[in-house]
């Protein structure tokens, strides 16, 4: 756990996960970038509103009957609504929740900068494409814009950004690409019944 002081309002700032590249001031919503000589500001945004949701952060509890801890969420909204993402640490590794209106997803295996040799804009539904050596099947395209994030976060876009994903499935298992103008990410994972999810408290 590292220490910090909110470079725009002079609040303290704890960063506790070791895999946690931008933290987000409690107070005053400012966005900081983790690096080895402290925090970087990368700019200030309005708190995200309150919707409900299983999780906040530091919620702890168990999923498939594996610890985890809460570290920060974004927020995603797209024309029938929004979702959120977790960011966890998940049997003490990095993993991602995806609460979508009562729908969740457990994403263990995260793959960056990936080629994807096809205009993106051309692909739909029930195609498939090969994304490295992996094939996959789309089930579903959509675009979201970031609203914002809060807590501590794996990595860091500006709110107000749009991103394009593609739901799917490779080897059985649930796939989420997202990408934007910078980046490329495959996430791979499987979808959870509330069941299989215990919060402490």
């Amino acid at each position: 756990m590292a220490a910090y002081t909110c470079t725009s309002c002079g609040a303290p700032i704890e960063v506790k996960n070791r895999f946690s590249k931008v933290v987000v001031c409690d107070y005053c919503g400012t966005h900081h970038k983790v690096t080895v000589d402290g925090l970087d500001p990368t700019g200030k945004h309005p708190k995200l509103a309150d919707f409900p949701s299983l999780f906040q952060v530091g919620s702890r509890g168990t999923i498939l009957g594996k610890p985890f801890t809460a570290q920060g969420r974004l927020r995603y909204k797209y024309d029938g609504g929004h979702f959120d993402e977790w960011f966890i640490e998940y049997d003490g590794e990095p993993a991602w929740f995806a609460e979508d209106e009562g729908t969740f997803t457990l994403f263990t295996e995260l793959i960056e900068a990936i080629d994807i040799p096809l205009d993106m804009s051309s692909l739909r539904a029930g195609q498939n494409i090969m994304i490295g050596d992996k094939k996959v099947m789309i089930k579903e395209k959509g675009s979201a814009v970031i609203e914002g994030g809060e807590g501590e976060l794996f990595h860091y876009t500006e709110p107000g950004t749009k991103v394009t994903y593609i739901d799917g499935v490779w080897n059985g298992k649930k796939t989420s690409i997202e990408f934007d103008e910078d980046e490329i990410e495959l996430f791979i994972g499987r979808p959870l019944l509330k069941r299989d999810i215990v919060v402490e408290g």
